[in-house]
């Protein structure tokens, strides 16, 4: 196959040199010009996403009232206080959360939970793998 020099633009905008033209390398007149948006009607600047509101939510102060006088605390707070009124009064599900919640850090739960999800193959299968990839490797 003969290599064919780029061909210009038809409308003649393209005043640069020539380019090849490939993967990763449109032709120039195809490119974004410089300040032009890929996705102009994409995301709006300082759009929030969910965590972020529920970040905010739940670091916002409100006024209850505890024991007969009002008291500002974060949503968090009171949520945690509820659980735990909950928990004493002897509602099972606030008291299974607050154990689960209590039991163990953070950055272990995660790695527990991943753990717990890992599903390792019987020997049959892994049988059949190495079966497999043994053929594979003697007939290279």
């Amino acid at each position: 196959m003969v290599d064919k020099p780029p061909q210009g633009a038809a409308d003649g905008a393209c005043d640069g040199p020539a380019e090849k033209a490939g993967p990763g390398k449109p032709p120039r007149h195809t490119r974004f010009k410089p300040g032009q948006s890929g996705n102009p009607k994409g995301r709006p600047k300082g759009s929030k996403n969910f965590a972020t509101i529920l970040q905010q939510q739940l670091t916002k102060k409100i006024t209850i009232t505890v024991d007969g006088k009002p008291r500002r605390m974060t949503v968090q707070e009171v949520i945690a206080r509820r659980l735990a009124t909950d928990s004493m009064k002897g509602t099972t599900k606030a008291m299974e959360l607050l154990i689960k919640l209590t039991s163990t850090k953070p950055d272990e739960s995660a790695a527990k939970e991943a753990a717990d999800e890992t599903v390792l193959p019987d020997k049959e299968a892994l049988r059949r793998i190495h079966k497999r990839i043994a053929k594979l490797v003697g007939e290279e």
